[in-house]
């Protein structure tokens, strides 16, 4: 087992330290993450450069945009408790190579890109340059199923989805690539507002409208379970060439999500069913306004726990009223709310 060094290493490199005893094996990689500059991946690089780091690593961020205009907003507004870690910030384009910091990186994380137009450069760069490409793809990208609804790595996914084009140029190219695939993530600093939806409305005593028939199963995972198994990828060769779910390993159905919210805030949750459909206000699995997929959406994350020993710390019930609370404390209970669509839904059932 990988254990970290108070130590300098050098990167890249394994260090035996050797007794009667004991006998401690140290590898300290120079790490690059590629982050995105805003949606539901930003998050996902500030977390894993402090798993990263807590590891015992280098890491070193290029983040895509403009700092000046994203520093103002979180994740990146935080980025000032990373250099004093010692993780270096860069800014730039991850298209445009000649924005790119310099050095010599052995594990590349493309937390950025989404189809091969953002994502060709980073890998046409790094080709044959590092011992291992990760690229954070989505669970999205899987095709629906009815009959067995839990995604399993190798279940059929969408040809359409430009996140399996960049995959297949992966593996055409020779890299030696790992591919994650986050579903919902929660926690501190996300900015996707899953679970936040549902406070908006409880804290505010207003109903709650879910799409029938509100037992839909999905997955929130914490943004820290989702860095620590990410993060359990350098030196790992076992993991090049394979695909993993990055979710939690508990699922919960709609209208639970909103029981927990509501128990935490100690109040009763008012919940409204009602069909996107018949409405007019949704199709293809989706709901205007609602901020899941109508259908099951969960996955296994248990080849993760079987091949990178790797264990969630987290579960969305115990963490609901630190939930409630960082929204309370965030002052988002003073904040308007656009509940026009609520609304709408609410004087049609």
């Amino acid at each position: 087992m990988l254990q970290k060094c108070s130590r300098s290493v050098p990167q890249g490199r394994l260090i035996t330290n050797s007794s009667r005893r004991l006998t401690v094996q140290v590898r300290a990689d120079n790490a690059l993450i590629v982050n995105a500059k805003s949606g539901g991946h930003a998050f996902i690089g500030y977390y894993l450069a402090k798993a990263l780091k807590a590891k015992g690593h280098s890491v070193t961020i290029l983040n895509d945009g403009e700092q000046a205009k994203a520093s103002k907003k979180t994740p990146f507004s935080k980025y000032g408790d990373l250099t004093k870690e010692g993780v270096i910030i860069a800014w730039g384009n991850p298209a445009d190579p000649a924005t790119y910091p310099r050095g010599k990186f052995d594990i590349v994380y493309d937390n950025n890109g989404k189809d091969m137009e953002a994502c060709k450069p980073l890998i046409d760069t790094f080709k044959g340059k590092v011992s291992h490409y990760v690229f954070v793809s989505s669970a999205g990208a899987y095709k629906a199923d009815s009959v067995e609804p839990m995604h399993v790595e190798g279940d059929s996914r969408k040809a359409s989805a430009g996140h399996v084009e960049v995959e297949a140029y992966l593996k055409a190219q020779g890299l030696p690539y790992t591919v994650f695939q986050p579903l919902y993530i929660y926690g501190p600093l996300t900015a996707k507002d899953c679970e936040q939806w549902f406070v908006d409305r409880i804290v505010r005593d207003r109903p709650v409208p879910i799409p029938t028939p509100g037992v839909q199963l999905t997955t929130l995972t914490h943004v820290e379970d989702v860095a620590s198994m990410m993060a359990l990828v350098p030196g790992n060769k076992k993991a090049i060439g394979q695909h993993y779910n990055v979710c939690s390993d508990r699922a919960i159905t709609f209208q639970g999500i909103a029981k927990a919210v509501a128990k935490a805030l100690g109040k009763e949750a008012k919940i409204v069913l009602y069909s996107p459909e018949a409405l007019g206000l949704g199709k293809s699995g989706k709901a205007e306004g609602f901020p899941f997929r109508t259908v099951h959406f969960f996955a296994s994350s248990e080849k993760a726990k079987r091949e990178l020993g790797w264990s969630p710390r987290h579960n969305f019930l115990d963490d609901a009223s630190t939930l409630v609370a960082d929204y309370l404390l965030l002052g988002r209970l003073e904040k308007e709310v656009d509940f026009s669509i609520d609304d709408k839904i609410l004087s049609s059932v």
